[in-house]
């Protein structure tokens, strides 16, 4: 036994022993390990990069002048109360047209070009109307834009004098989806005709606003589009003690940013006419997210300092606060406004004229950064067409060319200061040495319209897929 016992624990020693001779071991093997250099394997991540075939061009016009309430029984049927004059054009060829199914009349024009290359297609066109009827008067004027899955239109009420449109057209082969959000004074809604609005593909849908909102003064609409794309307008029109006074058709506005350019508000003389006692120009705010102080500053063409003091004014998130511009003498005007979070604007001005009056929104301009083309829509008698650009922060050599081979017009603008000029109707590229603002406006006695030029659309970059 006691053997035994002196074996036993013999084992035990020696399995201790080597047990610890082992773990020393191993110990001296990590740290030789760690200081010795160790050849490196490398091994790139792997890439994949492409880049994505451009799709065809298209341009979406909103198509004729509507009208509403002059069904006897049906107020809430729309009509057809004026054709609308169309402007295209490309530098790589004539685009194919076709138009989309509407309830009433042939539906809107819708333009197609297939890209060159690796290259989209550089599509322009714009549209104008003119109307003089007993409940609908005025000229209108607006781009033929690309669907967009979200768009802004600031613009119209729903107050009494007040009928306008939410034009909605789906060129795509699906159908869209769209959720129609009305910033109002009480702030963002989601009214019941305006949720999952459904535009069939190649179609269009006309929705009164008033259907949306009832007694709103400055209502902002945001638009978002689900399975396919879509192309906003807003119809806008005006009466007083039963006689029209105006109508408009505007695009979307810039998307929201901190620093927003509206190029080409025109106002009248002062105290010229019936309407010398009514506001004639005013601007739109919308803060979307967040309550901040906007800064609105005035220039008139061709001035380096603003028009009076610029103004601070509160925003309400949310919340959509119209102010009004007196003071202003006639002229054109960039008016130009500030904010420390996105907002979206746009600005609206009216004629003074006795008898037959107009009224257009001047919706805010994107920056052009790269050449581009844009359609000039034909004018009224006594309204030729004007292009009006505003440069940013830095000096700006602006070249327009005509697509039709005519002589390019240069001009030469200082640092945030803006100048406008007659162009004729068609289609022009538009060349500058740095960053610019522009629109095409029209002006005269009883006709007032414009809309943003937009940069055309650009090669994709490539895309870096890494698993």
């Amino acid at each position: 036994m006691r053997a035994t016992g002196w074996l036993r624990a013999l084992t035990t020693s020696t399995r201790v022993l080597i047990g610890a001779f082992l773990a020393v071991v191993i110990v001296v093997v990590v740290i030789a390990a760690v200081g010795f250099p160790v050849p490196g394997l490398t091994r790139e991540a792997l890439r994949i990069v492409d880049t994505p075939t451009p799709s065809e061009s298209v341009a979406v016009c909103p198509g004729p002048l509507l009208a509403t309430g002059r069904t006897f029984g049906a107020a809430g049927d729309v009509s057809v109360a004026g054709e609308a004059s169309v402007v295209s054009g490309a530098p790589e060829g004539s685009p194919r047209e076709d138009s989309l199914s509407a309830r009433i009349g042939e539906g809107p024009r819708v333009l197609r070009l297939e890209p060159t290359g690796d290259v989209p297609a550089a599509l322009a066109a714009a549209q104008s109307s003119t109307v003089a009827d007993d409940d609908l008067s005025g000229f209108a004027a607006t781009a033929c834009t690309s669907p967009q899955f979200e768009s802004w239109l600031v613009g119209g009420a729903t107050t009494t004098g007040s009928s306008d449109l939410v034009v909605l057209s789906n060129p795509g082969d699906v159908a869209a989806t769209v959720q129609l959000t009305v910033y109002a004074s009480t702030g963002a809604l989601a009214p019941p005709g305006g949720r999952d609005v459904v535009v069939a593909a190649g179609s269009q849908v006309v929705l009164p606003l008033a259907g949306l909102v009832l007694g709103e003064l400055a209502p902002v609409i945001r638009v978002q589009a689900e399975g396919a794309a879509v192309v906003a307008h807003l119809q806008t029109s005006r009466t007083q003690t039963l006689q029209p006074v105006g109508l408009d058709v505007t695009g979307p506005t810039s998307a929201p940013t901190e620093h927003q350019r509206i190029v080409g508000l025109v106002t009248p003389n002062p105290g010229e006419g019936a309407a010398s006692n009514v506001a004639t120009a005013s601007v739109r705010l919308l803060a979307p997210s967040q309550a901040v102080s906007a800064k609105i500053s005035v220039f008139a063409m061709g001035a380096t300092q603003p028009v009076g003091q610029p103004v601070d004014v509160p925003l309400s998130a949310g919340v959509p606060l119209e102010i009004d511009l007196p003071g202003l003498s006639a002229g054109t005007y960039t008016i130009e406004v500030t904010a420390s979070s996105p907002i979206v604007a746009a600005g609206w001005s009216s004629t003074a004229a006795d008898g037959v009056r107009d009224n257009a929104w001047i919706a805010a301009s994107p920056a052009l950064d790269e050449p581009s083309f844009v359609a000039v829509a034909p004018a009224p008698a006594g309204a030729s067409p004007t292009f009006r650009v505003a440069a940013d922060d830095e000096p700006a050599r602006v070249t327009l060319t005509p697509l039709d081979g005519g002589a390019p017009i240069e001009v030469s603008l200082e640092a945030g200061v803006s100048q406008s000029f007659t162009v004729a109707s068609g289609v022009w590229r538009v060349e500058a040495s740095d960053t610019v603002f522009a629109s095409i406006g029209y002006a005269g006695p009883a006709a007032l319209a414009g809309y943003p030029v937009s940069a055309s659309a650009q090669a994709s970059a490539a895309v870096v897929v890494v698993p």
